[in-house]
């Protein structure tokens, strides 16, 4: 990190107060039968959340709780990592217990409340306790934040996670929160624009604001999603009391920052309890003191907490309908995900899914492969120059991606064919997401840097890469290829000069062979057959008749050799232009309009094509 970067991410950290939390002390109260544990929201405080600890303490089942509400560093420039929040958390309950075995008197139940941002960290914080599961692994940096200062690991569940009995969520952000049109203009302008900062404050220092964490999609999110899942299913295997706590969700009949298909997930929550806190919102679902509105939420947050059948009927949500699109398929076995790439609106991924979808057919897997073809949108030049911008698709990618893993329980495999931007979001996960499992990768026209560490992703990870590679990708040998040779961002050449020999730690056999042609050769409609018996089985067998080439076209390969030079003899040509026009005997109105006229026609190229 430069210098400059360590004093802004420095400056950062002070503004946020530091991420580093003392130990929460516990509040007695009566016998101490439960222990209740209060999570506040994003740019809230624990003082927030003490008239939902009073209400239950004020109710004859609630009367002997301890209550544990820490304070969270959950301020709006806070640079705090999830990390670090769910290891101190564990270890103050973990300490908190403890201190009841050794009197002899450990509680008889636990209930985990999160409001907004606090939602996504009880539910983590309850995945966590539960224990790690090979099919979704805890993130390897909660692992050592949890070992420095020396709590148990996430290997075996803990003691008190069985104790577990209820986990409610005020407003949860459960899906992860996003910039959207339900938002009121001025919301949704300071959204986005705290969204700008974000992404920038990542771009130049690697840190992140711990809010973009849960941005719909962010690593923090889908890995909560997908152990949540596996957790759940764990759970119902066994037919234990580990991991099958009930959850309720409290929902705002008035939430002006999360609308009801986000605060909803049908995805992990489809056996959520769904109750409406009547005259709520977003913030104040939690002031139960408020002179109006305080009676009608206290009520339903105590049935939330003790017992939803002392809930109005009028409240309930309960087993409500799910979007029928997202309904359990348990007989599919295999899933296949194509994925377009830039300047393409991806009409082509059908014509792929289909032809894999035939083949399997051929092989007897008829209703048991499903094909995932959905579209990221267009996406022109200068958004994917944009680091934000393309995280943004990988956590789109993401998202759908835990979808499937909902939809399709019992698919053992999936598998993913990429083209140009496809291939980098699909690599990002694999790098950023300890969780997403790909069994065959196939890439076409990719823009990942050579260097991608293939070797460091374990083989249950991605057993297995084929990477096509054309002769006359000049989009590739020109762009990003120019981009890794100035080591600016992790985009590179994997579709002109292929991957270093030194990462195929987990590559499918292939000729070193090109296929002639240009970024989209390999997805032409004779290729077709050979994509599918890569995805099937993981054989490459060229197609009859293939044009293969031993080498570069010369006229892609000689110039890729200076690709920046190729990024200035452009700047250059556009600057001439410009001059051209400035110098120009024309009158000066007329040179406005057509200087103008210039530069909107380069930002409409580099915008919009």
């Amino acid at each position: 990190m430069k210098p400059w970067q360590r004093l802004l991410a420095a400056l950062l950290l002070l503004a946020a107060g530091g991420v580093a939390t003392a130990a929460t002390p516990v509040q007695s109260h009566g016998a101490s039968k439960r222990l209740l544990l209060l999570l506040h929201s994003f740019a809230g405080d624990a003082a927030r959340m003490a008239p939902i600890a009073q209400a239950l303490l004020d109710d004859p089942q609630g009367a002997d709780t301890d209550v544990l509400a820490p304070e969270l560093p959950f301020g709006v420039f806070s640079t705090a990592t999830p990390d670090d929040v769910l290891a101190g958390l564990l270890a103050d309950i973990d300490a908190a217990w403890a201190q009841r075995e050794a009197r002899g008197q450990p509680y008889e139940g636990i209930l985990l409340v999160g409001h907004s941002l606090g939602s996504l960290y009880a539910r983590k914080l309850y995945v966590a306790a539960s224990g790690e599961t090979a099919e979704a692994p805890f993130e390897p940096g909660l692992k050592r934040r949890l070992e420095a200062i020396g709590a148990a690991s996430l290997a075996q569940p803990r003691p008190w996670a069985a104790a577990v009995q209820r986990v409610v969520l005020l407003a949860g952000l459960n899906r992860g929160w996003t910039v959207s049109h339900h938002m009121s203009l001025t919301r949704g302008v300071w959204m986005s624009a705290g969204v700008w900062l974000g992404r920038l404050l990542e771009a130049t220092t690697g840190r992140q604001f711990i809010v973009m964490t849960a941005h719909r999609g962010a690593p923090f999110v889908t890995q909560l999603r997908l152990q949540w899942l596996a957790m759940r299913q764990l759970a119902r295997d066994s037919g234990g009391r580990l991991g099958a706590a009930r959850v309720v969700q409290l929902l705002g009949t008035t939430d002006d920052l999360v609308p009801p298909s986000d605060n909803v997930d049908p995805v992990t929550g489809s056996d959520f309890g769904y109750l409406e806190v009547p005259r709520s919102g977003h913030a104040d679902v939690v002031q139960l003191d408020d002179a109006e509105a305080g009676p009608g939420r206290r009520e339903v947050v105590l049935c939330a907490l003790l017992d939803e059948a002392r809930c109005p009927q009028a409240t309930r949500r309960i087993g409500q309908v799910l979007d029928e699109s997202l309904r359990v398929d348990p007989q599919v076995t295999d899933v296949l995900f194509v994925v377009h790439g830039i300047r393409d609106e991806g009409y082509w991924t059908e014509k792929v899914a289909q032809r894999v979808l035939a083949r399997a057919r051929e092989r007897g897997l008829d209703g048991r492969f499903a094909v995932e073809t959905s579209s990221y949108g267009y996406f022109p030049m200068l958004s994917f120059l944009r680091p934000g911008a393309r995280q943004e698709k990988v956590e789109w990618l993401m998202d759908r991606y835990t979808t499937a893993r909902a939809r399709f329980p019992n698919a053992k495999r999936f598998s993913f064919v990429g083209h140009s931007h496809g291939t980098y979001l699909l690599a990002r996960a694999l790098s950023d997401y300890p969780a997403v499992r790909f069994h065959h990768v196939v890439f076409a026209g990719s823009v990942v840097h050579r260097d991608y560490a293939w070797n460091q992703v374990p083989r249950e990870r991605a057993s297995g890469v084929f990477n096509f590679v054309a002769s006359a990708d000049w989009v590739v040998a020109f762009f990003p290829n120019a981009l890794q040779q100035m080591q600016v961002q992790d985009l590179g050449s994997a579709g002109h000069d292929g991957f270093a020999a030194e990462s195929r730690a987990v590559w499918l056999p292939a000729p070193e062979q090109y296929v002639v042609g240009g970024h989209s050769a390999a997805l032409a409609e004779p290729w077709w057959d050979a994509i599918a018996g890569l995805v099937l089985d993981g054989r490459f067998e060229p197609p009859p008749g293939a044009r293969l080439a031993q080498q570069h076209a010369w006229w892609v390969g000689a110039p890729a050799q200076a690709a920046p030079l190729i990024w200035v003899a452009i700047a250059l040509l556009l600057l001439w232009g410009l001059v051209r026009l400035l110098r120009s005997p024309m009158r000066e109105w007329k040179k406005t309009l057509a200087v103008l006229g210039y530069c909107g026609l380069v930002w409409l190229i580099v915008t919009e094509v």
